[in-house]
């Protein structure tokens, strides 16, 4: 583990995200129970959006606006050997669910709420699905604010408040609006390409579906769907991320008296 590595809801949001929420009113009245058991502690294991690095997704194809933006940015601050993560900034979405680094996350399941502990930077995503919508109180942060709602056995989560990113790993504005469509899948029915050394045996039957619909009209060119895919990691937990302390013991080693 590595120690030291804002909603504007625009009408034109609004339109483009449309054909992906759908009506996003008080999840049906179904009992927990009728829904697919999404918990326990999951491992990304295969992204249909190949060729980035360090393990994400290639970036989003990025509108004229999108590349200046970016552009502009690294021409301002020399930010080349700045690595966020060495200062506790964690990827937020939609980077969070593209595995990166390999770290596992811990879905825990309620009927109103589902929580998803990420433990690359301790990451955690509290996704209500009590019929409520996004505040107009709620500030922009990395992880956004998320609701669902059940359609039928696929969970459809929609995070809008995401602090602006101008760099890669998936820049986007604060007017970034991501859709997932979460479902669970057996392994026989995907296509997908396994890695070296991993087999079917070690996925499992079952695997976790997520299909990552990022909108975000002054960045991209139209929307960016990355699908991934989980498997089960029975024997194993989230532990903590303590990069903060990390840091700290850094500073503090570097006064040493001689």
């Amino acid at each position: 583990m590595n120690n030291n590595t804002r909603m504007s809801g625009t009408y034109r949001v609004a339109l483009l995200i449309g054909a992906f929420v759908g009506t996003m009113g008080v999840a049906s009245a179904s009992r927990a129970a009728d829904h697919p058991d999404l918990s326990g502690v999951w491992g990304v294991f295969y992204h249909d959006h190949q060729g980035g690095r360090a393990g994400a997704p290639a970036e989003p194809a990025l509108s004229a606006a999108g590349e200046k933006e970016v552009r502009d940015f690294k021409a301002k601050y020399d930010v080349a050997n700045i690595e966020p993560g060495a200062y506790c900034v964690p990827g937020g979405m939609p980077t969070e669910m593209f595995g990166l680094g390999g770290y596992p996350v811990e879905i825990i399941q309620q009927p109103k709420r589902i929580t998803m502990i990420n433990e690359n930077e301790m990451q955690v995503r509290r996704i209500y699905m009590d019929g409520r919508d996004h505040p107009k109180d709620f500030p922009h942060t990395r992880g956004g604010h998320s609701i669902a709602h059940w359609d039928g056995d696929t969970l459809v989560v929609d995070t809008a408040l995401i602090s602006r990113w101008p760099l890669e790993r998936w820049p986007h504005s604060d007017d970034a609006h991501v859709v997932e469509h979460i479902s669970l899948k057996k392994l026989s029915s995907v296509d997908v390409k396994l890695r070296r050394g991993l087999t079917p045996d070690k996925i499992g039957d079952t695997v976790l579906e997520d299909v990552v619909t990022t909108v975000d009209p002054k960045m991209y060119d139209g929307p960016q769907t990355v699908k991934v895919y989980f498997r089960r990691l029975p024997d194993q937990e989230t532990l903590e991320y303590d990069c903060a302390e990390g840091n700290w013991w850094d500073s503090v080693e570097a006064t040493e008296k001689k």
